[in-house]
């Protein structure tokens, strides 16, 4: 027997494509070197950073693709490329060491068109330690993300190979990592 028209389920929907997480999106770091492993929430591995084939650092995805290449140009400063491309038209942004010390390292990050080391106002700023693992990315007055050492209770000495990432909603994830890549892994 055949259904009304009126019983039959309402026609399905293409599902909304989400382009900014809502909630805060959390990843641990696993660093060996000059090397480091981003998991998921799920443990499962969601970027990878590694040597460049063109000299550069690389940010891969899951899968190995090159998503952000990263080379010095200079004593304290950088350039990050889409890609494994290394042409000027690729860059995304410019990055240099304003001050560093033996606690606490502050660089400013550069947003084509304002790719100038000249412009006094940077597009973000990363502050924090390397060492304690600790870098906050600040866009204006408010923050981005934030990095911090995996701490257990009862435990006095915490392992600086690990730590954790936290998004905050609203941003680029691949455009963050490839931030924090050049803050802890570029000297």
């Amino acid at each position: 027997m055949e259904q009304p028209a009126a019983c039959a389920p309402p026609p399905a929907r293409a599902p909304v494509p989400v382009a900014w997480s809502v909630v805060p999106v959390d990843f641990t770091v696993v660093k060996k070197g000059p090397e480091m492993a981003m998991h998921d929430v799920t443990g499962a591995l969601a970027f990878r950073v590694a040597g460049g084939g063109a000299g550069g650092t690389a940010l891969f995805d899951a899968a190995g693709v090159v998503l952000v290449t990263v080379r010095t140009c200079g004593q304290g400063e950088w350039q990050a490329f889409s890609g494994s491309s290394l042409e000027q038209r690729h860059i995304i942004f410019s990055a240099k060491v304003i001050s560093t010390s033996s606690s606490q390292k502050e660089v400013y990050v550069f947003i084509p068109p304002r790719s100038s080391f000249e412009d006094p106002k940077p597009s973000y700023r990363l502050l924090g330690s390397t060492f304690r693992r600790a870098c906050t990315v600040i866009k204006g007055d408010s923050i981005v993300a934030q990095t911090n050492l995996l701490y257990k209770l009862k435990k006095t000495i915490y392992s600086r190979r690990k730590f954790r990432v936290t998004i905050y909603p609203g941003h680029d994830n691949i455009l963050v990592m490839a931030m924090i890549m050049t803050f802890f892994v570029e000297k």
